[in-house]
């Protein structure tokens, strides 16, 4: 590991018990409904073998070991790795989303949300997940849309935004390309958040237009896109 990342795996573990913090409740349910309700709806999990890339505290790990998966989770923290793993009974790996500790094709389906934002490479991150994933396997991944990457920098300017870790944010676009060059079909792109949801009045309006992700995606804060390896469905 290089100094680089120790000093990551540093800033993540001393989140510690801080970690939910950074964290809106809000958020977290609509990336929840993003990948389970929308990507993976009517994709069966009971019994696959999943990863799932930067764990966290395992809001959403939770979710995919109730869905019946047999879990792998992995994240930089070793500690978070720990704490989701001991809970959840599942496997847990220490690694860097950018060069996966695992061989090619591992995994049925992959599943990242709000990872590959903060590492060193995101597109090198999305090619090592299609990398492990399996012929045939799925790979669904979320992150912040390049295009708002502007308020986020006027954000760290008024001092709004606490998180002070790395942030990379890509385009869907480039993430669905980046896809196509591993390999990866039928990709599907959708996406949540039209404006800030912090502005909570406004979030029964944020709901009800986040049910047209699929449309609304190229403008949306946060998007998420699925993916398949391997040969177009007829």
């Amino acid at each position: 590991m290089d100094n680089t990342n120790i000093d990551r795996t540093k800033y993540f573990e001393g989140l510690g018990e801080n970690f939910e913090v950074y964290m809106n409740d809000y958020d977290v349910q609509r990336r929840q409904y993003l990948i389970f309700s929308q990507l993976l709806k009517d994709r069966k999990l009971k019994d696959a073998g999943v990863l799932e890339v930067g764990c966290g505290t395992g809001r959403f790990s939770e979710q995919i070991v109730g869905l019946g998966a047999e879990l792998t989770v992995l994240d930089i923290g070793p500690k978070l790795v720990d704490k989701v793993s001991r809970k959840l009974s599942c496997d847990g790996v220490v690694g860097d989303a950018c060069n996966l500790p695992f061989a090619d094709e591992s995994f049925d389906i992959v599943i990242s949300s709000e990872c590959i934002e903060h590492t060193l490479h995101p597109e090198q991150a999305i090619r090592e997940m299609c990398r492990v994933c399996r012929s045939g396997g799925l790979v669904c991944v979320t992150s912040p849309n390049r295009l708002w990457y502007p308020v986020l920098v006027a954000a760290r300017k008024l001092g709004l935004r606490k998180f002070s870790g790395i942030e990379n944010w890509i385009y869907p676009r480039r993430a669905a390309t980046v896809m196509r060059q591993e390999g990866m079909t039928n990709i599907v792109i959708s996406g949540c958040h039209l404006w800030p949801f912090q502005l909570k009045f406004t979030q029964p309006m944020l709901r009800r237009l986040d049910a047209m992700g699929k449309k609304l995606y190229p403008c949306m804060i946060n998007f998420g896109i699925l993916g398949q390896k391997g040969s177009p469905r007829d």
